[in-house]
């Protein structure tokens, strides 16, 4: 557990709505010196309260598609799995890996430019955890939202950023895919330290950069905070819909994104039509967020699985094997 002052929080809040925000930048927004808010950025990182800085890219622009397989796994131990998750972490089209306890034992996420690509790479992946797969299931992305952090932000505002299934292909250049392979595990370095990573004048790298933004491949710049030192569990709820309007559907995601528990939502096609993934403090607050989601909208949930999430092993948004 770290204590955090308001200070603190709010320097955290603004690393979160855009972490290449400088140091001047956030001084300015929350009242302390560029000296300060270095110092507390820096014991963050120290403290391993962040542990990265990264990139959010719409992989959809890309020409991809964004698949969730869930595994159960069987005869294996703690060594074992340890190495599987690193093996699995390591596979470039995985752009995030989660490990807990639930019906699912891992959740991983797969990028691919078709479903044979997919199926493929599936049948890869599952071939690589060869007798360890009691059981798997796989859902498509439609659209996700990932939404700030909700506890570092009294105010009612919603920042949130999309991730899209694959809807055009924005074709990128040898400089774009440079930047992108730079920043994905380091959003805050400098547009110096990038243009003498990718060997191009600044003027020319922070013309691409920009470019990105504005074409909405880069969604935004996030920090990956490890909220169990604030605290805070994640849970992970998978929900089947049924008799589902576009009306009542639009109702249940506004909804979502006003409950200060919820911090992703994400439709899915495949054995879930949604996953939400809340903070909570305990597992009384989770019952408490399920039970209103269960009074509020008992016409379309049809059932629900949980599943908490002690690691996230991986998250990146930039696929190596296709960029």
């Amino acid at each position: 557990m770290i204590n955090l002052d308001k200070k603190d929080l709010k320097i955290l809040s603004e690393i979160d709505k855009n972490s290449r925000r400088t140091d001047s930048e956030i001084a300015k927004k929350v009242g302390l010196s560029k000296q300060v808010v270095n110092y507390r950025i820096q014991r963050f990182i120290d403290n391993k309260l962040i542990t990265d800085f990264y990139t959010l890219v719409n992989v959809g622009k890309l020409g991809l598609n964004s698949y969730y397989v869930f595994l159960q796994l069987e005869k294996i131990n703690k060594e074992q799995e340890k190495t599987l998750l690193r093996k699995l972490g390591l596979l470039g089209y995985v752009g995030w890996l989660v490990g807990g306890i639930g019906r699912w034992d891992v959740i991983l996420l797969i990028y691919a430019d078709s479903i044979s690509t997919f199926d493929k790479l599936l049948t890869e992946t599952i071939n690589l955890c060869g007798e360890h797969v009691h059981e798997y299931a796989f859902t498509t992305l439609i659209e996700a939202e990932h939404i700030s952090y909700k506890f570092l932000d009294t105010s009612n505002n919603i920042y949130n950023v999309k991730q899209t299934e694959k809807i055009h292909i924005n074709d990128l250049d040898d400089i774009d895919k440079k930047i992108l392979k730079v920043i994905s595990q380091n959003a805050r370095m400098s547009i110096v330290d990038i243009s003498k990573k990718i060997k191009k004048p600044v003027h020319i790298t922070n013309y691409h950069l920009k470019r990105l933004i504005k074409a909405k491949i880069i969604e935004g710049f996030k920090p990956k905070i490890n909220i169990n030192k604030l605290g805070y569990q994640w849970h992970l709820l998978l929900l089947q819909l049924q008799n589902l309007s576009e009306q009542r559907k639009k109702q249940f995601i506004e909804f979502c994104k006003q409950n200060k528990k919820i911090y992703y939502i994400t439709n899915t096609i495949g054995n879930y039509n949604v996953m939400l993934d809340l903070h909570v403090k305990s597992s009384e607050e989770f019952k408490e967020v399920l039970l209103e989601l269960k009074d509020k909208f008992s016409d379309i949930i049809k059932l629900y699985e949980s599943m908490v999430i002690f690691d996230e092993y991986k998250i990146d948004y930039v696929p190596k094997t296709f960029i």
